[in-house]
């Protein structure tokens, strides 16, 4: 049984830096890719949500009113009354005529329209309508971008101006690239993407099993977690939405903060768990708080509108991931219950890597990030199998 539990950590490690190397293959490959094509030069203004395109393009001081995108302004708050407008100029380099795409990243937009302004007249056309508020079929591609074909004539230059809509934030990030690529990349991102829901799948059956065999119910919550931890991930990465719900857009929005809430219920039943037991009332008082804190997120869509919804999203996750990091030091120092809080840690830092990706904070460390994640859940695996057969229903 050792030599198979070490065979099997030996393996874990090896296809944990097999698979990150691979991950920087492919953002070195795609950077590479991206070169031939100029990128397109963005600009953005923020307006009432009531003025329309016709009035945009028809008033020279509101669209000579962009400003200059800064690398800080990876995303903007907005509320219900306001819209982003990104301009985007694009220019085709080749003496030949060119087919792209326009790929809008940020998943959780409400809205997402793009037009193309007319070089003769104060105009500007539609070319298609998407978003996490319309059905997945309508999209031009079934990509989970936000991704819209364009053409270009030889040595031509073009504007395009995208509409942006979302009651709490949004991001700015869009690329040009030509549409083989764009497969090539949304095929790779959709091959990690469902490694690690397998990953999230092997931590589920492994904890419920190693539970049922140790007669550790502390094992149940953390299973539990990694079951919410999945429901949260293939919420933001669209594949819930092109694969469960594709024609009912109105549950991205519920579904987004009830799993969050349920993650992070999970985690405070499993610190509650695995707490010390001289850990005291005080200990006992701060892990109730948690979780009702978890659950004020977990039905935040009865009571509250978009901004509030993001403010409860990230002052629970932030108070909550603060009281397991300190939970799983103060166990850790104090008492001989060395696993759980090594679990606490991973669980606590797999959730942080998870916002960051998808807040797009951190958008220039996205391949890093990905391949950190996926480490934190094989250390998770290893750790489940090192777990020693102990008396007591606690985590040792």
């Amino acid at each position: 049984m050792l030599a198979f539990t070490r065979f099997w950590h030996v393996t874990t490690l090896l296809l944990v830096t097999l698979l990150s190397s691979m991950q920087l293959t492919y953002a070195t490959l795609a950077l590479s890719q991206q070169l031939p094509l100029a990128q397109p030069e963005l600009h953005y203004q923020i307006t009432e949500a009531t003025l329309t395109i016709e009035s945009l393009v028809s008033n020279p001081a509101l669209l000579h009113n962009f400003s200059e995108l800064t690398p800080q302004q990876a995303t903007i708050r907005t509320t219900e009354q306001q819209t982003v407008w990104l301009l985007a100029k694009v220019t085709n380099p080749y003496p030949e005529a060119l087919s792209a795409v326009l790929s809008y990243h940020f998943l959780p937009a409400d809205k997402v329209s793009f037009y193309k302004l007319a070089r003769d007249l104060p105009s500007a056309e539609l070319l298609g309508h998407m978003g996490s508020d319309l059905p997945f079929a309508e999209r031009p591609l079934p990509l989970h971008s936000f991704s819209q074909p364009i053409q270009l004539a030889p040595t031509e230059q073009a504007t395009f101006l995208l509409r942006l809509q979302d009651a709490a934030l949004l991001g700015t990030e869009l690329t040009l690239a030509p549409l083989p690529q764009l497969l090539r990349d949304s095929q790779r991102q959709l091959a990690y993407d469902n490694v690690v829901n397998g990953v999230l799948l092997l931590l589920v059956l492994l904890a419920c099993y190693r539970g049922l065999q140790q007669r550790q119910f502390a094992l149940y919550p953390l299973a539990g977690f990694y079951l919410a931890f999945l429901l949260v991930l293939n919420t933001l990465n669209g594949m819930g939405f092109s694969l469960l719900w594709p024609e009912n857009p109105e549950l991205n929005p519920v579904l987004l903060y009830i799993s969050v809430g349920i993650t992070l219920v999970f985690l405070t039943l499993f610190n509650r768990a695995t707490l010390a037991d001289k850990s005291g009332r005080f200990a006992l008082y701060i892990n109730t708080g948690c979780l009702l804190i978890a659950l004020t997120l977990l039905f935040s869509p009865l009571y509250a509108d978009g901004p509030l919804k993001l403010k409860l999203l990230f002052s629970c996750v932030s108070f909550i991931l603060a009281a397991t990091v300190l939970q799983a030091l103060y166990t850790s120092l104090t008492s001989n219950l060395r696993y759980s809080s090594r679990f606490s840690l991973l669980a606590a830092a797999a959730t942080l890597n998870l916002l960051l990706v998808q807040t797009r904070y951190l958008s220039s460390f996205a391949h890093w990030l990905n391949a950190g994640l996926f480490i934190l859940l094989a250390l998770s695996a290893v750790l489940l199998l090192s777990i020693p057969k102990h008396t007591k229903n606690r985590v040792n």
